[in-house]
């Protein structure tokens, strides 16, 4: 795991000045990641620009420092990130004559890119960022793992691309700091995710996630697709059988997820991702694990009862960490900063704080992403379910669809409000304007906000965007493709928030259940396999229930790592938060309408979405003077 960044010129090797000055903007860079890496940093240089990386060593600490170039210094790669399969990569090259130096992943995704190219990312199973440079040609790949687990960021300068891990190396060497990406802002307002990959910085954009970025010399840098898994999958026709393909599967993930030459441990909240990766984690291990739960002593708003029992039942060591309204509020400023740009809802806050504590005692720690948007986990596709059996069953009078999504609606319980938001305007529009109702969180904002801030919002094509965004998600209906959507935009932002929270404590975070693997089983199950009748999680459920302690598997109250933003914002937050808002930038820029401040602060919603993304806004406003 490491902060990489570096400086890929278009018309040449840098040469005196040009490379010397491009030394000092890449040490910069680092510098300003260097929570990313704390255990040292080196800079290399070759034909094609000058790259770097500050490491956290989890590899081979001794030998494993990064960049690593080939013996002949032609090929140069930093990796952020673990390659999990890198002993069977290793295994391969040698047969194919290759000596390694190190026991460490970036060795062998360098001895792999140097001899099959960009073909080498479809062999690489885990999570990684990686820039390789080429010093014969002068080119340079910049490419990210398929759900972009970890971070990479650039900006095309004309002479040169700069890249970087988060946007604040980029900011710290850049002649003039850019500003807000209006486009970023409003997509932000509306559904509290990016739609695209342009970030909240003008000019600096993200390498999307399962793409690669080809730079090649004298031209315009290209956009590529990660070359796709090499190992397809078969996936059984009978659901039961997939069940126990997927049991076996994920297991080994687990396993090859627990490499590493640290000490390592797993984030538990009780339900069921958390509590089978650390049952499975226990298993292969074959001893105690240190687990990590986070909680608020506020009613509803406490999984530690839920935490507990698995933990003793796996008999690992349980460690908590139970935020106040003050330790909220003193986290607002550095979390913000962390962060680089407004993204998703305040869940981001208690990672902050459960991350802290894990980096105190452990150096890697396995985390439950990817569970709901792999396998259909959330609520609003239970809804759209609803709708379609309804719609069915009234139209051309079939109930099978709905009687056998019944035993499934207790999930629906304290939703009320939002089906009543969905039901209200009927049963019989557009799929996808449905589906565009459980994913908007701006209606109403627009009250909020003044100036140009207000008419830009309010011009803003949220439909159409998202529009676009489905259609061009492929799926087999509107449930796969709300799905399919989840994983391709929710999911990025979500990665991002435990990716910053985690190494903002220099703390390695690893995500098993998208293993490549796990993706490419999960594209290739047949929708009876996948999604069964419409139960949340169906197929992930039916493949852990061996697996899973007891005290999840009977559990039925799971409540999403919930935060009590609203009720301390009408208790012990509200004067802060109300300073914060009225005696902040976006106030005094005109952005934010005085009289909206207290319906912000006495908001009855539980997630506050609307006073969470002003709150975010202020918070990066101030952070980088946008």
């Amino acid at each position: 795991m490491c902060g990489i960044a570096g400086v890929w010129f278009r018309d040449g090797a840098p040469q005196g000045d040009a490379s010397a000055a491009a030394r000092r903007d890449v040490a910069a860079m680092l510098a300003a990641i260097s929570h990313r890496g704390p255990d040292g940093s080196r800079i290399v240089e070759n034909g094609a620009g000058v790259l770097g990386a500050c490491r956290l060593a989890i590899f081979d600490p001794e030998r494993g420092a990064q960049p690593m170039a080939t013996a002949d210094g032609r090929h140069a790669l930093a990796l952020n990130g673990a390659i999990v399969n890198f002993s069977e990569l290793a295994d391969e090259l040698r047969a194919e004559g290759a000596a390694f130096r190190t026991r460490c992943d970036t060795e062998v995704a360098l001895e792999l890119v140097a001899r099959r190219g960009t073909g080498a990312f479809a062999a690489m199973n885990g999570m990684f960022a990686v820039a390789s440079f080429d010093g014969a040609d002068g080119s340079a790949v910049l490419a990210r793992d398929p759900c972009g687990i970890k971070p990479l960021v650039w900006t095309d300068l004309g002479d040169r691309v700069l890249f970087a891990s988060e946007a604040k190396a980029l900011l710290a060497v850049l002649p003039a700091r850019p500003g807000p990406d209006r486009e970023s802002v409003l997509d932000y307002l509306a559904f509290q995710v990016p739609l695209g990959d342009r970030t909240f910085f003008r000019g600096i954009r993200r390498v999307p996630p399962g793409a690669m970025l080809l730079l090649r010399r004298g031209r315009a840098p290209e956009e590529a697709p990660l070359p796709a898994w090499r190992e397809p999958p078969r996936v059984p026709d009978d659901p039961a059988e997939a069940a126990a393909a997927l049991r076996e599967l994920l297991a080994d993930a687990v396993r090859v997820h627990l490499r590493a030459d640290v000490p390592l441990g797993a984030h538990l909240s009780g339900g069921t991702d958390s509590s089978y990766l650390a049952a499975a984690a226990a298993r292969a291990v074959g001893g105690p694990i240190d687990v990590f739960t986070g909680a608020f002593d506020v009613a509803g708003f406490d999984e530690r009862p839920h935490a507990r029992a698995v933990a003793e039942e796996i008999g690992a060591r349980a460690h908590e960490t139970v935020p106040t309204p003050e330790d909220l509020l003193a986290a607002l400023a550095p979390a913000a900063f962390a962060m680089d740009e407004p993204m998703a809802g305040p869940g981001l806050l208690p990672q902050w704080f459960v991350a802290r504590e894990a980096a105190r005692r452990v150096k890697v720690v396995l985390g439950g992403q990817g569970g709901d948007e792999l396998f259909s986990g959330y609520v609003r596709h239970l809804v759209l379910r609803l709708e379609g059996a309804l719609v069915e069953a009234m139209r051309g009078g079939d109930t099978r669809t709905l009687r056998g999504l019944a035993p499934h609606l207790s999930s629906l319980d304290g939703y009320e409000p939002l089906l009543r938001r969905q039901f209200a305007s009927g049963l019989f529009g557009d799929p996808a304007d449905r589906a565009f109702s459980l994913v908007h969180r701006g209606g109403g904002l627009e009250g909020a906000l003044a100036g140009d801030l207000a008419a830009e919002f309010a011009a803003h094509p949220a439909r159409g965007r998202f529009q676009h965004a489905f259609d061009v998600t492929s799926g087999r209906d509107p449930v796969d493709r709300l799905v399919r959507f989840d994983r391709k935009h929710l999911l990025p932002a979500l990665l991002h928030v435990e990716d910053r929270t985690s190494m903002a404590h220099s703390l390695e975070s690893r995500v098993p259940f998208l293993d490549r693997r796990v993706l490419a089983f999960v594209d290739a199950a047949p929708p009876a396999a996948l999604y069964g009748d419409g139960e949340l999680k169906h197929l992930l459920r039916r493949a852990v229930e061996r697996d899973l302690p007891r005290a999840a598997r009977e559990r039925r109250d799971k409540m999403g790592f919930p935060v009590p933003l609203a009720v301390w914002a009408r208790g012990p937050l509200r004067k802060p938060l109300a300073d914060m808002l009225l005696g902040g930038a976006l106030r005094a820029r005109g952005h934010l309408r005085e009289d909206a401040v207290p319906r912000l602060l006495e908001g009855q919603s539980v997630e506050a979405r609307h006073l969470w993304a002003l709150v975010n806004l202020e918070l990066w406003t101030r952070a980088f003077d946008a």
